[in-house]
């Protein structure tokens, strides 16, 4: 039921969206001067990756798509909503990166990312919460409602022990003590780490040790505290032949039946409070 719910949520995120962009359509303000003014029955939901772009290439049947969308002022005729798996950015940074490709003007409020049904997590948003990915994590978070934000960096960096496998960040001579923070409340993963060992290693122990990492592990904690997963696809496609890894694997390590190392020892199971499967 709670999974069914989360998805009636996100589908009335969407819902706001295209409405949002309808509304522009027909509304004389600055926010919707990509628009025409001519009314509109429907709209159009475009995925990107893989659909209008691969990586920073345009499809060019997609730029000769959307020259057929706008008029001859540049507006679009219907209003068009973008949706991604992507969340290592802001909704500003992906809709200049698709004006870029596309050749029309798109506007943030056009654009969903992976990230975007956080907003309507409002009891994580006060929490103090740990995030995982690349590119403006603290930001990205901060804007989605986020109030409490510890980045891994901050993390290794209080607990400069925790981050071991590459032998060149450990403590060269004497151990550094261990600065302390307060306890994490839940950990959201926006999408691939540039360091994977380092992120799981760290997000593991938050997990064990109930949000506190400089702790021992203990089978108390359970159940834990709460992990939001904002892409769950395990591949996409960008310049390469073969398709990537998104920050699927990561998660996937983290599910019950992957976790063997760590039930081993602690006797836990891993669940996710909520996993966001993506706009697509």
């Amino acid at each position: 039921m709670q999974r069914v719910r989360y998805l009636k949520s996100g589908w009335q995120l969407l819902k706001s969206s295209c409405e949002g962009a309808a509304k522009q359509a027909n509304t004389q303000s600055s926010s919707s001067r990509c628009y025409s003014h001519a009314s509109s029955s429907f709209g159009l939901l475009f995925d990107i990756d893989g659909v209008l772009v691969r990586g920073k290439t345009p499809i060019p049947a997609a730029k000769q798509c959307f020259k057929n969308l706008v008029d001859r002022s540049g507006k679009y005729k219907v209003p068009v909503v973008f949706v991604t798996n992507a969340g290592n950015c802001m909704r500003q940074t992906k809709a200049e990166h698709l004006s870029h490709l596309l050749e029309v003007e798109v506007s943030p409020d056009q654009v969903m990312l992976s990230h975007s049904p956080l907003r309507m997590f409002t009891q994580f948003h006060k929490m103090r919460v740990l995030v995982s990915g690349q590119g403006p994590v603290e930001e990205v978070a901060h804007n989605l409602g986020f109030q409490d934000v510890v980045t891994i960096d901050v993390l290794r960096e209080a607990y400069p022990v925790l981050d071991v496998v590459d032998h060149n960040r450990r403590p060269k001579d004497v151990v550094p003590p261990t600065k302390g923070l307060r306890p994490i409340d839940a950990v959201v993963l926006f999408g691939e780490p540039i360091r994977w060992e380092t992120n799981l290693q760290l997000i593991v122990d938050v997990l064990l040790t109930g949000g506190n990492p400089g702790s021992t592990w203990s089978s108390a904690h359970y159940p834990h505290i709460p992990v939001l997963a904002c892409n769950m696809d395990l591949l996409w496609m960008a310049e390469a032949w073969n398709p990537r890894y998104t920050s699927t694997p990561q998660s996937e390590i983290l599910q019950p039946s992957k976790f063997t190392v760590f039930l081993l020892y602690s006797a836990m199971e891993k669940h996710y409070y909520q996993n966001l499967p993506g706009p697509v």
